[in-house]
């Protein structure tokens, strides 16, 4: 009888093993994307959404986004002050390479950092990142020759910052899903924050400290807030071992994937550009030179809302929804408001006030629905991973940016008409990428909500 019974379990098995090999094996592997591109990879995993633990995480994001982004969203006040004093010698297209590599190592780290964030955790990156960043200002302060700068603010402070950004950004999202947005939106204000804070205090302490103390100063805070940042933050998944440190290129087989990363390229293309030259262009405007400094303050300032609100929205209305619409609202603003701020004649500080308001606002999205949106369409596990390939792409238009914005300017004799048109058209590619992103993942009916 047990002859019998194996006899029938060895044959089943047989049937079972011969089925499988008779399917196709493309056509399985098809189903299986097809599926994965219906389903968000989160569903099937629990988050708390809430509590002390998960909002104290996005307080030390918030922390660490106060330092890194702060003095990120205020290089426009540094590279106005360095091209009027120690590098005046210098053009404002070679001044704009220390701003330029520090974004690009910001972001291009990201595509080691990430990988390890998923292998080792958070603690191993954020707390040398701290003290690195601290330190990079500190010697930036002290700095007087082209190569200190370069070296102090743009190589060590920028890997510095990318070791504290990238796991700050990424815990957030080990613990939000429903409130992902509102949560990310949150954090990232702190960037906005900072850039208002840090201009003002470069601006009042120079006359009476020089420039130097008052970098040492922004120093000090930053290694307050980072220290807060290293306390709070933690992760909530267990180490993936199998993550490693490279470029996931596979992952640019998915569709929305590699429409969202081409999309986000063009965001740090055309970002820093208001934020690197706006004001120099008030000056240039004839603008009384302290109000031209507040001009980054008042962009940074309506940015904390653009980063909230959209995050709120988008929780409701759609992650890619909402990025489509402010996207649509930053080449708008450029090629209309600053547009015609630089057409004019003589000083019009309205319309530049407008437009540092308007833009600041649209543009804060840029910052705080990136990450949710690629959250969107990762596995958590390999978040880290995927956010490393993102933005090791993007960095490369941080990288080249704001030096062809400079070299725009250089070949129309320092008329702006030019930088805003190349700004203005980088916003329009990014929106047709999102509205691809947005059609590959969700559908192309306008009612989706996705």
């Amino acid at each position: 009888m047990t002859t019998s019974t194996d006899s029938l379990s060895t044959a089943s098995e047989c049937t079972q093993q011969t089925e499988q090999t008779l399917r196709d094996p493309v056509a399985d592997e098809k189903m299986v994307q097809s599926e994965n591109e219906k389903l968000d990879p989160e569903e099937l995993i629990d988050y708390p959404d809430g509590g002390l633990k998960a909002w104290s995480v996005v307080f030390g994001s918030w922390c660490a986004m106060l330092g890194c982004f702060g003095i990120w969203n205020s290089v426009g006040v540094f590279q106005a002050y360095l091209s009027e004093n120690q590098l005046s010698h210098y053009t404002e297209g070679d001044i704009s390479w220390i701003f330029s590599v520090f974004s690009f190592l910001f972001f291009f780290c990201g595509v080691q950092i990430g990988p390890i964030f998923d292998t080792y955790g958070l603690k191993p990156l954020v707390i040398p990142g701290s003290i690195g960043f601290s330190l990079s200002i500190m010697l930036f302060s002290l700095s007087n020759e082209y190569y200190q700068f370069f070296l102090s603010f743009s190589v060590l402070g920028g890997i510095s910052c990318s070791l504290l950004f990238t796991p700050a950004i990424a815990a957030v999202n080990q613990w939000f899903n429903v409130r992902r947005g509102l949560a990310t939106g949150i954090a990232t204000t702190g960037g906005g924050f900072g850039g208002v804070i840090f201009p003002i205090v470069v601006r009042d302490l120079i006359p009476k400290v020089g420039f130097g103390w008052a970098l040492r100063i922004v120093g000090f805070i930053c290694l307050v807030t980072s220290t807060l940042a290293v306390l709070c933050l933690r992760t909530r998944f267990p180490s993936n071992k199998a993550s490693s440190a490279t470029i996931d290129l596979s992952s640019f087989k998915d569709r929305r994937f590699a429409a969202t990363a081409c999309a986000t390229f063009m965001i740090e293309w055309a970002l820093q550009i208001p934020q690197t030259y706006f004001t120099s262009f008030a000056l240039y405007k004839n603008v009384d030179s302290t109000f031209a400094y507040q001009m980054i303050a008042i962009l940074n300032g309506a940015s904390v809302l653009g980063r909230w609100l959209p995050g709120y929205i988008a929780d409701r209305f759609g992650r890619f929804n909402t990025m489509i619409a402010t996207i649509f609202m930053c080449a708008v603003f450029s090629l209309s408001l600053w547009m015609a701020s630089a057409a004019v004649d003589g000083t019009n500080t309205g319309l530049m006030i407008a437009y540092m308001v308007c833009f600041g606002f649209a543009s804060g999205s840029g910052i705080s629905l990136t990450p949710v949106c690629l959250a969107q369409i990762s596995d958590m596990r390999e978040y880290g991973k995927r956010y490393g390939t993102t933005f090791s792409f993007a960095s490369l238009g941080t990288l080249t940016g704001v030096p062809i914005a400079g070299a725009i300017l250089k070949a129309q004799n320092g008329r702006y008409e030019g930088l805003i048109g190349f700004c203005g058209a980088c916003y329009m590619v990014c929106l047709m990428f999102l509205i691809l992103a947005r059609g590959f993942g969700g559908g192309w009916k306008l009612r989706t909500v996705y």
